[in-house]
């Protein structure tokens, strides 16, 4: 099970719409979360708790693995780095 928050648009990758959920033996079990510019962190706060809590409760995970902002490389060989 992967759960995604992102910002979603005209942005790198440019994939996880809401309704890209998985398929074959893995439908749902993928949850996107689209996000625009100008989220808070109260308006994060009211989205990420009840999904993760949901997520848990539903799927039961014995682990939890946490990524955070791996997609910040994404222009990295573009501009020379």
């Amino acid at each position: 099970m992967t759960v995604s928050f992102h910002k979603f648009g005209n942005f790198f990758p440019g994939t996880g719409r809401i309704k890209d959920n998985g398929f074959g033996a893995g439908k749902y079990y993928a949850l996107n979360v689209p996000l625009r510019d100008g989220l808070t962190d109260d308006n994060f706060r009211s989205l990420f708790f009840p999904i993760i809590e949901k997520v848990m409760q539903v799927y039961n995970p014995e682990a939890v693995v946490l990524q955070c902002g791996a997609d910040s490389l994404g222009g990295v060989l573009e501009i020379g780095l």
